[in-house]
């Protein structure tokens, strides 16, 4: 999911390296012209020329031909008006915010999990704000985000998202549980009214203090509910020592996310044994 938040991080790894993947050339032709456009600030004739050259340096065996059209989408995309690169670096949640979910009367054995989707939830709509204010800043005071259009697809990676346990049916149990206790409202089509945080404007504006604390900042986009088991103490949730990506560790003498940290660990701290080693 991160890429669909830190755009201009992507795009400008691709013009530096070149394609990042096979399947999604499209897509990053498409963020490469539009950094070249309002980051390198070409104008469009020079646009088509740096593409061009671009491909021909990054592109294997390029032929004009097969990406005629690929790089025609592309550069029209970017120079329309109002096009523009994504990036949000972090989502930060406040201390009402978690105040008010984890005291939701929630009578049920799915509680927690019930909590943290909403969690995930309240993330969800803060992130897409952004998006909104990103791309159509005139629309941004006007977003209310209180709605959740599902589907089969986008249930399944809300429930990875909220890091919900697999034997959980997010619909059957969560969703259900959510409703009855008139904390989301099921509509059609997958579609949900969130309740929740339509209540929860409301106590944003009838309070004159609350506290807006900053007691979370969202990094890992694709992690989000480990962020609230982190908030709740869980032990086996931790930030990776390396890169600093949340992360659930196996054991208490993990310290990386990932053999490819582990090993740059290493190796930086070999780099400084060898230059701190005084000679004979």
């Amino acid at each position: 999911m991160d890429y669909k938040y830190k755009e201009l991080d992507l795009a400008k790894k691709i013009y530096e390296n070149g394609f990042l993947s096979d399947k999604h050339r499209p897509t990053e032709l498409r963020l490469l012209a539009t950094y070249m456009r309002r980051i390198l600030n070409y104008k469009p004739k020079r646009l088509r020329e740096e593409m061009e050259a671009w491909c021909k340096k990054h592109v294997a065996g390029y032929r004009q031909e097969t990406y005629y059209k690929l790089l025609k989408s592309a550069t029209t995309q970017a120079c329309k008006k109002g096009s523009t690169l994504v990036q949000i670096n972090k989502i930060e949640i406040y201390q009402y915010e978690m105040d008010y979910i984890n005291t939701l009367k929630i009578s049920s054995e799915y509680a927690y999990d019930c909590r943290k989707l909403l969690f995930t939830l309240l993330f969800h709509m803060k992130i897409n704000r952004n998006i909104v204010k990103q791309k159509s800043p005139e629309l941004a005071s006007s977003y209310q985000g209180l709605y959740f259009k599902g589907g089969k697809r986008k249930y399944t990676e809300l429930k990875k998202l909220a890091k919900l346990p697999e034997k959980l049916k997010i619909n059957e149990d969560i969703i259900y549980t959510l409703w009855t206790h008139q904390l989301v409202t099921p509509l059609h089509d997958g579609l949900i009214r969130l309740d929740f945080l339509h209540n929860l404007r409301i106590l944003q504006e009838q309070t004159s203090s609350i506290d807006k604390t900053v007691v979370l900042q969202i990094r890992d986009y694709d992690s989000v509910g480990w962020y609230y088991d982190y908030y709740h103490q869980n032990k086996r949730i931790t930030f990776c020592k390396c890169c600093g990506s949340i992360f659930r560790k196996h054991s208490n003498k993990e310290l990386y996310c990932s053999d490819e940290c582990k090993q740059h660990m290493k190796n930086q701290n070999n780099k400084k044994y060898q230059k701190n080693k005084i000679p004979n």
